[in-house]
């Protein structure tokens, strides 16, 4: 999604060879960073805030981890319907219900007053954010062409690192003044305003666009059907022929390994600095978003790199392949020792590094989604990231237990490193050449 480029060859139709393309797919780029740095503000500001909750509650670190998988587990389980409701109705819909729907929950939050108002309030917010991702993945395969993709799932997820980072330095200071639980009604008025402002300007193809709006031209619309294979006009794939793909089973539980890493990030990460580290508050806040601010780097370079090695290449599966390998090992490599050391600035450093390291796989995950969905675009990624999150709801769990238990961060940080290494191996087993329609066809007739 670099500079201005001139409108395609004849080749991809009747458009005027002269006229500047618009940029609309950029702005939807850019709302959709909005959405995704608000549902990231929204789901870190339990983990920044878990240290106030668990001493105003009495909460002990394997019921805090009960609170955090209440989300997980159902954001995991309704990926996949709200995927493909997704691909049936449109993401204009649905992610203006969904983004309303969790911050009325993200607020309710603030009103919970023991250990089973909060899980039942998280696992409410869990349903309704679960459609978040795959219907923006969903928007993404009418709106962008196939080398503009990894960037543009990496810079949307960025925007969510990037709020991932602030969120520590917000509820902390929210905290200060006014008490954790108006960081959750705050969040909760972004997501409203967003869900209105989307459903009032966004449309589901450019064609639906244009007839609302000239904004958008002739030659945008060409640059965007010619690299696509949305052409076809398949109909969704059903979920019963979806379980049935290997190419997904594998990304999916690739994206397994990676969430459950990721995850001790997000949920304990703001905990383990305060306990292990000796960290006051104020210094946590800070110290805690620095791995999010480097994760939001990889993010970025991740997405460009793919999508530019498919340029330079013309070799998608060398392209959306490496990248992960790369990145995945990366951060097994670096893990284990941020939790080994001593020192609590050589943690920080390497533990940052090891976040970069993830999220410089983040944009091929999501890219490949549409690489193989197509018009199944919502399915695929409600999928792989169905079974991504059921790491994230593990993790949680397991890593509360274990720190309980044994005393130590360093066993999760090294189960984490092992899973890694296993996700990025993976990865030789996903085409992202390969149709899911195509495939599910070529095991029909295999079949016969």
């Amino acid at each position: 999604m670099g500079g201005e480029q001139r409108a395609p060859g004849r080749a991809q139709g009747e458009i005027n060879m002269t006229e500047k393309i618009t940029s609309v797919r950029r702005q939807v780029v850019a709302v959709l960073c909005l959405m995704y740095m608000i549902t990231y503000l929204a789901r870190v500001a339990i983990s920044a805030a878990a240290p106030t909750i668990m001493h105003e509650l009495t909460l002990s670190k394997v019921e805090m981890g009960i609170v955090f998988t209440a989300f997980v587990l159902p954001y995991a389980l309704f990926q996949i319907p709200t995927g493909v409701l997704g691909d049936k109705i449109g993401p204009r819909k649905v992610l203006a219900a969904t983004v309303f729907l969790w911050s009325i929950f993200t607020g309710l939050t603030g009103l919970a007053w023991n250990l089973v108002s909060l899980v039942i309030v998280r696992f409410l917010f869990g349903v309704c954010e679960a459609g978040a991702f795959p219907n923006a993945t969903r928007a993404f395969s009418h709106w962008l062409p196939a080398t503009e993709r990894a960037f543009a799932s990496g810079i949307t997820h960025s925007s969510a690192r990037i709020a991932g980072a602030l969120t520590p330095i917000i509820v902390v200071w929210i905290t200060a003044r006014w008490g954790w639980r108006w960081a959750f009604v705050a969040f909760a008025v972004m997501g409203i305003l967003w869900s209105l402002s989307w459903f009032t300007w966004f449309r589901d193809t450019p064609m639906e666009f244009r007839r609302k709006s000239d904004a958008i031209n002739e030659t945008e619309i060409a640059l965007i059907k010619g690299s696509s294979e949305l052409s076809q006009q398949r109909r969704p794939v059903p979920i019963t022929q979806l379980l049935l793909s290997k190419n997904l089973w594998a990304l999916g539980m690739s994206n397994f390994m990676y969430s459950f890493a990721f995850w001790i990030y997000l949920a304990w990460l703001p905990s383990y600095l305060v306990e292990a580290r000796g960290m006051s508050m104020i210094a946590m806040g800070i110290s805690a978003s620095l791995p999010m601010l480097a994760g939001a780097a990889g993010d970025v370079v991740g997405g460009w790199l793919s999508d530019r090695m498919w340029r330079w290449t013309s070799n998608a599966r060398l392209a959306r392949r490496s990248v992960p390998i790369f990145g995945l090992t990366m951060a097994a490599v670096l893990m284990t020792p941020g939790a080994m050391t001593h020192s609590p600035q050589v943690a920080i450093a390497l533990l940052t590094g090891g976040m970069f390291g993830l999220e410089i796989a983040v944009g091929a995950y999501w890219a490949v989604c549409l690489d193989v969905g197509q018009d199944s675009a919502g399915s695929a990624a409600g999928m792989m990231s169905s079974l991504g999150n059921a790491g994230s709801a593990v993790s949680p769990l397991v890593v509360g237990a274990v720190v309980q238990y044994t005393g130590s961060w360093i066993f999760s940080f090294a189960l984490a490193s092992a899973l890694l290494i296993i996700g990025a191996a993976l990865w030789l087993f996903i085409d992202p050449e390969l149709p899911l329609q195509t495939e599910l066809e070529n095991r029909k007739l295999g079949a016969g």
